[in-house]
């Protein structure tokens, strides 16, 4: 925990941000409220002197076509970070279930974990592709290069592929991007390109994806497409799907005045 202290936080994070082409992303940061191993510990964002949202005020792409990724969970960790899409302002926090901070049983994560802002699977929508509505969340991302993010981390990516995974009976898409500045990135822009340069990566996210709850006790997960990840064209599509998903809880949030505003950001937690 002593790695993930307030200032060497604050000091990893603004080399990664330096990173950023666009100065409206790489003018956010990030600071961090209460202790690390308490279920108080939140990580705000802000910009300007403005605390805003992560879900809700990140733009979902660049104007050089590539998507804002959220790290949740960095790679090589299992605390269960998230965006709290419950809580104003949405910071992100370390997941609780029956009053226990929650951690992955099953290892630690293999890949760079989050989400893609201004997103929302609707719970209201049933997949056409899964047969199951979405899990009234932004959708989960997986980030594969070989950097590990920190919590809280903005990195631009590009979209290689799509997992369906089914999660008690609710679509749990799972997006399958590399980061811009890997190394690796030039290479790889299709699922194709995925296996022929990291070759059973896929394989091992799947087996990931599937066992992960049976350490808890809990049974299997299960997949849309038999299983198989699907490429980055329908990747594409079913982010843009939920990009759309959000406008319009965007807009029906706003139209039935369940929106609050403040100088910096509009506001809206479900």
């Amino acid at each position: 925990d002593g790695y993930y202290s307030q200032e060497r936080y604050r000091q990893r994070f603004k080399v990664l941000q330096s990173r950023l082409k666009d100065p409206n992303i790489a003018s956010i940061s990030t600071y961090a409220e209460g202790e690390p191993t308490s279920r108080r510990y939140r990580i705000n964002f802000q910009q300007d002197g403005q605390q805003l949202s992560p879900w809700h005020d990140v733009p979902l792409r660049n104007p050089d076509g590539s998507y804002n990724f959220i790290c949740e969970i960095p790679k090589w960790t299992r605390k269960k970070f998230e965006i709290a899409t419950g809580e104003a302002m949405n910071p992100i926090k370390q997941d609780v279930k029956n009053g226990v901070l929650r951690e992955y049983k099953w290892g630690d994560m293999l890949f760079n974990y989050g989400a893609f802002p201004q997103t929302w699977e609707d719970p209201k929508v049933i997949s056409e592709e899964t047969g199951c509505p979405g899990d009234n969340d932004p959708i989960d991302v997986i980030e594969l290069g070989t950097r590990q993010r920190l919590t809280g981390s903005i990195t631009r990516v590009k979209i290689v592929g799509l997992i369906a995974m089914i999660d008690a009976d609710e679509t749990d898409w799972k997006v399958l991007t590399i980061a811009l500045d890997d190394d690796r990135s030039k290479n790889i822009h299709d699922l194709a390109d995925l296996d022929a340069h990291m070759p059973g990566v896929t394989g091992a996210l799947t087996h990931w994806l599937r066992m992960y709850k049976t350490a808890e006790g809990k049974g299997e997960n299960r997949f849309g497409f038999g299983g198989k990840p699907q490429g980055a064209a329908l990747a594409t599509r079913i982010v843009e799907e939920t990009h759309e998903a959000w406008r319009r809880l965007m807009a029906d949030k706003a139209s039935a005045g369940s929106m609050k505003r403040s100088a910096s950001a509009t506001l809206l937690t479900v």
